[in-house]
């Protein structure tokens, strides 16, 4: 993933958690429109200002997705991604800490190299807990 792909789906009107999600299935060879409309759900903060970041939140579905009914294992990789987007979004967590003055829209400055910095993380994660990235039938 790069900076390139992420404008792309900037400019074709996907939010953060949609970006997320969209380079995981392109990861995959899949599409699933309905789980991208889905995501827009997360996006802005779950549309409250002070809402969770729709990066953090997307990440999380995520990891959810290979884990599958492993909770503990679940559990570990959410704690081990909390922990990095604590440190990699040190304004807070939530949307309008990160956006800024942007509010209610991705600010390039901010958004940008933490959803890249996000997506990396995910994919170590998943690699560290023994998923492959492209195939979301482990676990």
């Amino acid at each position: 993933m790069n900076d390139i792909q992420i404008l792309k789906l900037k400019a074709r009107g996907d939010c953060c958690s949609q970006i997320m999600v969209c380079m995981v299935l392109d990861l995959m060879d899949k599409e699933n429109q309905e789980l991208l409309d889905f995501a827009r759900g997360l996006c802005m903060g779950g549309g409250m200002e002070q809402g969770p970041c729709g990066i953090l939140t997307a990440g999380m579905c995520i990891l959810a997705l290979y884990a599958k009914k492993d909770k503990d294992r679940l559990a570990l990789m959410q704690e081990s991604f909390l922990s990095f987007f604590q440190t990699a979004a040190p304004t807070g967590i939530n949307c309008r800490q990160i956006t800024g003055d942007s509010f209610p829209e991705l600010n390039p400055g901010t958004c940008g190299p933490l959803l890249a910095a996000a997506y990396s993380q995910i994919l170590s994660i998943l690699v560290e807990n023994d998923f492959d990235p492209a195939d979301d039938s482990d676990g």
